[in-house]
């Protein structure tokens, strides 16, 4: 296991992770590895040399995940990233312990095919074979045994779920949003349903919106968390919920994000 503690520096513990990684994949290139944890390929071989300072958060991320336990995970964030942590704890005041998904699982939140299934598997009701069948058919109970089979889920008493709350780095969220937008969002039910969608643009100065907005979002997410996990919130309907903001073009600000 990575220990934090014995890096001061995160170029080195990166490189040693990166190490760690290549040794637990003995049979795969560089550029197999960059794949699987979704990472181009130069900035994956720049990190292995440590000849990048202070990589992107979410490419850190992977990397770290991929190496290391939960624990170290959560104090890598706090000690390299502490805005992030600072951030994260913010938005998910008591929640910021909870444990990242492996890189494996992340992959079948992303994927078109599998997520819903994840989705539901990942709830606190869990999922039986029965729903999958209803749901998916015959394909979802093959890609039930499947994620039961690598480990992704677990079984017990019939029901499929996971051991409890779970966190995905940004990307991973970014790609689960797309896809309940492009396939879940019931545009033409707007107006008959209780759903909702809106944007709102206009040129503006930056540096004066995004924290106002920030502030918004980050209370905005404070209130759907408390009634999500109000008592009177339990049943068995899959309810969606996320928010989005950022300028049009990419701006060169560093990592000021929150996790999800």
């Amino acid at each position: 296991m990575q220990e934090i503690s014995q890096f001061d520096d995160l170029s080195d513990f990166l490189a040693s992770c990166v190490n760690k990684i290549k040794s637990s994949y003995p049979r795969f290139s560089s550029l197999q590895l960059a794949k699987r944890l979704d990472i181009p390929n130069s900035t994956f071989d720049r990190i292995s040399k440590k000849e990048v300072q202070k990589p992107s958060f979410n490419y850190a991320l992977k990397i770290v995940q991929e190496a290391c336990e939960e624990d170290s995970v959560q104090s890598f964030i706090k000690k390299h990233y502490p805005n992030m942590y600072e951030d994260f704890t913010k938005v998910y005041s008591g929640n910021e312990d909870v444990p990242f998904v492996s890189p494996e699982a992340e992959a079948y939140f992303r994927d078109p095919t599998t997520y819903e299934i994840m989705l539901m598997a990942t709830t606190e009701i869990g999922l039986s074979r029965t729903v999958a069948k209803e749901e998916f058919g015959r394909k979802g109970l093959v890609i039930l045994e499947k994620l039961i089979a690598e480990d992704i889920l677990s079984e017990k008493d019939g029901i499929v779920s996971t051991s409890g709350p779970i966190n995905a780095n940004q990307s991973t969220v970014h790609k689960l949003f797309s896809n309940l937008i492009e396939m879940n969002y019931d545009v033409d039910s707007f107006g008959e349903k209780e759903n909702w969608l809106s944007l709102q643009y206009k040129s503006a100065n930056a540096e004066y919106v995004l924290p106002k907005l920030l502030e918004v979002y980050r209370n905005a997410n404070s209130e759907i968390r408390a009634i999500f996990n109000s008592p009177d919130a339990n049943g068995s309907d899959i309810v969606w919920a996320g928010m989005v903001m950022d300028t049009l073009t990419k701006r060169n600000e560093g990592n000021t994000g929150v996790l999800q």
